[in-house]
């Protein structure tokens, strides 16, 4: 019995496995063996009575008392009327047997290839439709199975978790563009007040010409110098806004041919700063890859220019390749980032120096991500700041 078990739930895990069109061949053939089972014990069910009928009425070897074209068959006109009724009667129901059982493996075949193979997992995508239909994306619809629904089931999954990303990255882009506008906000308050301070001692001093000409050029020249400000905000926040919105143009290079690029950038920072050696170290010059040399080489100028206003004597240039991503190191040998500088350095308008913006590292990261990779930022063991820039370029 345990035997017998075993095999049906192996038969269960098979059919299970097995893919729509597989499996419903098998129900059919199971049907068919069953079908043919059953029509062949109605078929010695009815010859058995005929048997038991016939010996009733003294007929010994009914199969042989008249024979035609067609086979053997039975003589019944000397026989009662009674018994000839329900000898058809038997015929009858041998024959009719056929569609019967035809007719319920169909419907049982339809029935349970429904069941086992359809059911589930229609469920499973009808409560994932309302689910999605209320905005709710917590429901797993997974289905666990070797067939085409468990592969649709996962389809539907995969397009779950992808809508997840998308709103969350929607969510992200909000909560970015909020934080850079509440920062963008707040940096021109000052520039504004200084404005709004400077107006009104112009009008207070200047109607009873209390005020000489030389202070009143200087104010306005300051009062100049604060609206050039807000140009310049205004500008790098056009500028934000336009690297969210721009498109990759890749093209199929070497790694020489980005590595002598670079090199043309580290000459003209040299030659501006001649204190600082750069170091670079590169290999790879003949892989090739493909990637958008304009990102790289504005990652690589700012992240450059970062490490020229904090290094003493030197900044290490790194270049590797690997897993189809390239990695830039940008080192120097300054004082490295502090803790607050680690959690902040890629937000928007974040400086520990005056005169700076605090948008190169933010620019760093979005170009890094809009070439699918990434910015990161660390301290060196032995001191000095380190960020590693990411690039997918296959």
């Amino acid at each position: 019995m345990d035997n017998l078990e075993y095999q049906i739930n192996r038969l269960k895990v098979f059919l299970n496995n097995s893919s729509l069109k597989k499996a419903l061949g098998l129900y059919i053939i199971i049907a068919i063996l069953l079908c043919g089972a059953s029509y062949f014990a109605t078929y010695l069910f009815c010859e058995g009575w005929k048997n038991v009928i016939m010996s009733g009425e003294g007929v010994k070897n009914y199969t042989v008392i008249y024979k035609d074209t067609q086979g053997y068959t039975v003589n019944t006109e000397e026989l009662p009327k009674k018994i000839n009724d329900i000898l058809r009667l038997l015929d009858q129901a041998e024959a009719f047997s056929v569609f019967f059982y035809a007719s319920i493996a169909i419907v049982m075949v339809s029935h349970m290839y429904y069941k086992n193979k359809l059911k589930e997992p229609l469920d499973i995508l009808k409560k994932e439709m309302e689910a999605v239909s209320r905005d709710d994306l917590s429901m797993d619809c997974r289905y666990l199975s070797g067939d085409e629904m468990g592969d649709i089931c996962e389809a539907f999954n995969q397009m779950r978790l992808q809508l997840i990303d998308n709103r969350r990255n929607t969510w992200k882009l909000v909560n970015d563009q909020r934080e850079l506008n509440a920062a963008f906000a707040h940096d021109i308050r000052t520039p504004l007040t200084v404005m709004k301070g400077y107006t009104q001692i112009l009008r207070k001093f200047q109607s009873g010409g209390q005020i000489s000409e030389e202070k009143l050029m200087e104010t306005l020249t300051l009062i100049e110098n604060q609206v050039d400000r807000l140009e310049q905000f205004a500008n790098t926040m056009k500028e934000i806004n336009t690297f969210e919105e721009l498109e990759l143009v890749r093209r199929q290079t070497t790694g020489g041919k980005l590595i002598s690029e670079i090199k043309e950038l580290l000459s003209v920072m040299a030659g501006a700063i001649p204190k600082v050696d750069f170091i670079m170290e590169a290999d790879h010059e003949e892989s090739e890859m493909v990637l958008d040399s304009r990102v790289v080489l504005e990652v690589a100028e700012n992240l450059m220019g970062n490490a020229l206003r904090y290094a003493k004597e030197k900044i290490q240039i790194q270049l590797q390749l690997e897993n189809g991503k390239l990695y830039l190191y940008v080192k120097d040998d300054g004082k490295g980032f502090d803790k607050k500088a680690l959690s902040n350095a890629k937000t928007p308008y974040f400086t520990t120096e005056k005169g700076h913006y605090g948008l190169g590292l933010t620019i760093c990261r979005l170009l890094c991500e809009k070439h699918g990779g990434m910015l990161e930022i660390t301290n060196g063991i032995h001191g000095g700041g380190i960020v590693c820039a990411s690039f997918f370029v296959m």
